[in-house]
C-alpha cells in the first residue's frame, strides 16, 4: 500500500523546525520520502493534510492493560497497599481468553486515541495462564498496535519478600501465604518460550514478546541472572519495576545489603536491553550504574504522584545520558490511557523539586522522552520515534485548528502543554491507518464497546466484591509497613520526595519528627 500525505506541517522529532507544507510519502510499512510537492505515485491513496500536524506516534513505554477494568477505582493509597486490592492472594480471578482480548482492548482503544503507535505492555499475569497472553496480544494485533508485551516473571514465595511480617502480618494470614506456591525460574521461561515462539513478531513484527521479572525483590537472583543470559544471547528486551517506592530501598538492604541497583549490576542485569521502570528512589551511584551499563528508565509521573511513591530524578538522569521514555502506567494508578496527560506533567513536574531552571525539561524534552525515548526502551529506536525515509510509518495526524494551537505559533510547545487526546484526527502504524478522522479502521469499535462494558460490569459483580474481601484483610498490613518504612533511613532519603512533615532533607540522612 502507498499512501501520500500532501501539505502538511511535519514535526519530525523534539529537535527539528516544523516543516510546513510538506509531503510524507509512505511506501509499504515504511516512510519513503518526506519533502514537497512530491509527485503521485501510480495507486497511491493521498491524505489531504492542510489543516494538520504530522508527527512521531508515541510510545506508552509502561503501562499495564491487565488493569483496564479498573480505572478510577482506589484512591489515597501508597503502591503496596493498592496492590493488595488490585492483586490480592487467592483471589485474582482465572478469565476467559476473550475478556483478557477485551481489557486489552479497552486500553488500546485509548492509546491509538490519544496518538499512541506503540505500546510496551507489562501484562502481569500471576496465575501464569496463556489464555491471558493470548488474549491480549491477539487485542494489539487486531487493532494495528505495534507493541511488545511482557512476561511476567516471580518466583519468590510471597512472604520472602514481605517486611516484618512478625510484627505486622496476623499469623492466620501469615499461614494462608505460606501454603502460596510460585512457579520455577525454569517453568517462568518455558512459559516465555511458549509466548516467544508463538507471537513474537506476529503482525509483520509489529508485536514482539519480551521479558518481564516484575520486580527484583520478587525474583531469585537465579531468575534475574536467567533472565540477564537469555536477554544478551538473543538481544531480548528486558522490563523490570524497579525503586517505584520507598518500600523497595528497604526490601534492597535487608535482602541484599546494598542499594538495588548495585546488587542488579552484580548480577549483570544491567544491560542495554534493561529497562527499569520507574526508578523513584535512586542514589547518585545508582544512577551512574544504570548509565554505565546502558540501561534505560521508563518515567510514570501519573501514577508516582496518585500512588505517593515520589518524583523520579529526571533531570539527574538525564544529565547522565540515560535514555527515558513516558508511560502512562496502568490505568487502575493512572486512572486513563491518554499519552498527552503523562507528556505535560514529565515537562512540568520536576520544577517542583529544584529552583534552578535550567535543570528543568522543557516540552522538547518532555516529547522526546514520549517518542524516541520510549523507542530506546525497548530497543526499537533504530526503526521507530522520528519522521525521517527508512524508518517505519509510525505517525498521527493532529487538528492544526484545535482550540489549544490557536494561534499558532510554537507547535512543539503547543502539543505538550495545550491540547489533550481529542486533537488527534489520525493514527498511522506500519504503514497502515488504524484511525482515521477519529474513526477506527481495523476493528469495530461500536459493537467493541458495547462488549467491553457488559464483560466490565459482570467483572465488577463477580470478581471485585470476592477481591477487596480478601484485600481488606491485608490492608493494615501493608498500611503499618508503608509507615515503617517511611521511617526508614535508606540510602536514597534524599530523592527529591515532597514529604508532609514539611522537614527539609540534609544531605542523604532524613530524620522526620512525625514518624520517630
Amino acid at each position: 500500500m502507498t499512501l501520500l500525505i500532501r501539505n502538511t506541517m511535519v514535526l519530525r522529532d523534539a529537535q527539528s523546525a516544523p516543516e510546513d507544507a510538506t509531503d510524507i510519502l509512505i511506501e509499504g510499512a515504511t516512510i519513503a520520502a518526506i519533502g514537497r510537492d512530491l509527485p503521485v505515485p501510480p495507486g497511491a491513496e493521498v491524505i489531504d493534510g492542510t489543516n494538520r500536524i504530522a508527527l512521531p506516534g508515541f510510545v506508552n513505554a509502561h503501562t499495564h492493560s491487565n488493569e483496564s477494568f479498573e480505572q478510577g477505582f482506589y484512591d489515597a493509597m501508597p503502591l503496596e497497599v493498592w496492590l493488595a486490592w488490585k492483586y490480592p492472594p487467592f483471589a485474582v480471578p482465572r478469565l476467559p481468553e476473550r475478556v483478557h482480548y477485551l481489557r486489552t482492548m479497552l486500553l488500546a482503544i485509548e492509546c491509538v486515541r490519544s496518538g499512541v503507535t506503540m505500546v510496551q505492555d507489562d501484562l502481569i499475569n500471576g496465575l501464569a495462564d496463556p489464555a491471558a497472553f493470548d488474549g491480549s496480544a491477539a487485542a494489539y494485533h487486531d487493532i494495528g498496535l505495534r507493541a511488545s508485551i511482557t512476561v511476567s516473571m516471580s518466583d519468590k514465595p510471597p512472604l520472602a519478600s514481605m517486611l516484618w511480617t512478625d510484627d505486622f502480618l496476623a499469623p492466620d494470614l501469615a499461614e494462608d501465604l505460606s501454603k502460596a506456591r510460585a512457579l520455577t525460574w525454569d517453568e517462568h521461561l518455558a512459559l516465555f518460550r511458549r509466548h516467544h515462539a508463538r507471537w513474537n513478531g506476529a503482525g509483520q513484527d509489529r508485536l514482539r514478546v519480551i521479558l518481564g521479572p516484575i520486580g527484583p525483590q520478587w525474583c531469585s537472583d537465579r531468575l534475574l541472572a536467567e533472565v540477564a543470559a537469555l536477554s544478551v544471547a538473543e538481544g531480548i528486551p528486558v522490563h523490570t519495576h524497579t525503586l517505584e517506592s520507598k518500600i523497595h530501598t528497604v526490601q534492597a538492604q535487608q535482602f541484599y545489603g546494598r542499594p538495588m541497583v548495585e546488587h542488579l549490576a552484580a548480577l549483570g542485569v544491567l544491560t542495554p536491553h534493561f529497562a527499569l521502570n520507574h526508578a523513584v528512589w535512586l542514589t547518585d551511584p545508582e544512577i551512574e550504574l544504570i548509565a554505565t551499563h546502558g540501561s534505560s528508565i521508563t518515567h510514570n509521573p501519573m501514577s508516582n504522584l496518585k500512588l505517593g511513591c515520589g518524583i523520579a530524578r529526571i533531570p539527574a538522569l538525564r544529565a547522565a545520558g540515560v535514555p527515558i521514555g513516558i508511560g502512562t502506567d496502568g490505568t487502575s494508578t493512572s486512572d486513563r490511557a491518554d499519552m498527552f496527560r503523562s507528556l505535560a506533567l514529565a515537562a512540568i513536574l520536576h520544577r517542583v523539586a529544584d529552583l534552578d531552571p535550567s535543570t528543568w525539561p522543557d516540552a522538547a524534552d518532555a516529547f522526546e522522552m514520549a517518542t524516541l525515548g520510549g523507542a530506546r526502551t525497548a530497543g526499537r529506536a533504530a526503526e521507530v520515534g522520528r519522521l525521517e525515509p527508512g524508518r517505519k510509518a509510525d505517525l498521527m495526524l493532529v487538528d492544526r485548528h484545535d482550540y489549544g494551537l490557536i494561534p499558532l505559533k510554537a507547535p512543539l510547545s503547543q502539543l505538550v502543554y495545550g491540547v489533550n487526546s481529542d486533537a488527534v484526527q489520525s493514527v498511522i502504524v506500519d504503514g497502515r491507518i488504524v484511525m482515521a478522522d477519529r474513526r477506527l479502521t481495523q476493528v469495530d469499535e461500536t459493537a467493541l464497546k458495547a462488549e467491553i462494558a457488559e464483560e466490565a460490569a459482570r467483572y465488577l459483580r463477580d470478581h471485585v466484591p470476592v477481591m477487596e474481601a480478601v484485600a481488606r484483610r491485608y490492608d493494615g498490613y501493608w498500611r503499618r509497613t508503608h509507615l515503617r518504612a517511611a521511617a526508614t533511613i535508606v540510602p536514597a532519603s534524599h530523592a527529591p520526595v515532597r514529604l508532609p512533615c514539611g522537614c527539609t532533607p540534609a544531605a542523604t540522612i532524613h530524620t522526620c519528627a512525625r514518624l520517630d
